[in-house]
């Protein structure tokens, strides 16, 4: 176990559980193409209900959004630098955050812009709800597109919240994308937003 830094997030030791006490573990029973029996092992944060629904019924459940906030030029992008307990490090990533239950996904993206960057979010569109991680999760997420405005504060932060609020330029991104850590959906959309994947602008 290492020793607790003040004032900073930091992993303090790990340990293999039989329980989870914030997430609900699944076996799925199918069948092969062949007519063999298998199991599917997956980790959820809703319900049997809401899983079968999903299944069954194939109903989409989105469990928050993702925002991607620009200024009105559409020069800048909002980023986080936050520690990850599950990476053990600080990541670059999009703010981003769960919805209340059955709250407007909007509202979502602005409640935890704000607390997160202690800016003002205003939402123009949210995209339909996506599958962040489908081989051991059924996590879906929607993207919430808008513009910033106002001061980055860290004060509404939680304390086992720790990020570094950023605004970065095209040039910003590049080297962050280069040599930074970088959650994929995060580095997806910048690539898309500033036009930086070589492959499909038929460069590479």
């Amino acid at each position: 176990m290492k020793n607790q830094e003040q004032g900073k997030l930091m992993v303090t030791g790990i340990e293999a559980i039989e329980k989870l006490a914030y997430l609900k573990a699944y076996a799925i029973h199918y069948q092969t193409k062949s007519g063999k029996e298998k199991t599917w092992e997956i980790a959820s944060r809703g319900d049997l209900k809401r899983l079968e629904s999903e299944i069954f019924e194939h109903k989409s459940i989105s469990d928050g959004a993702l925002i991607f906030a620009t200024d009105t030029e559409k020069a800048h992008v909002v980023l986080l630098k936050e520690f990850r307990v599950s990476a053990g490090r600080y990541l670059y990533m999009l703010p981003a955050g769960l919805a209340d239950r059955e709250e407007d996904l909007s509202l979502t993206a602005e409640r935890e812009f704000f607390e997160e960057t202690g800016m003002k979010f205003e939402c123009i569109h949210v995209q339909p709800p996506r599958y962040i991680s489908v081989g051991i999760v059924n996590e879906k997420i929607s993207v919430a597109y808008g513009y910033y405005s106002g001061t980055p504060s860290k004060i509404n932060q939680e304390d086992n919240e720790d990020a570094e609020i950023l605004i970065i330029d095209k040039e910003m991104a590049v080297e962050i994308l280069e040599n930074e850590e970088v959650t994929l959906r995060t580095a997806l959309l910048l690539q898309e937003f500033y036009g930086l994947n070589d492959f499909f602008k038929g460069r590479s």
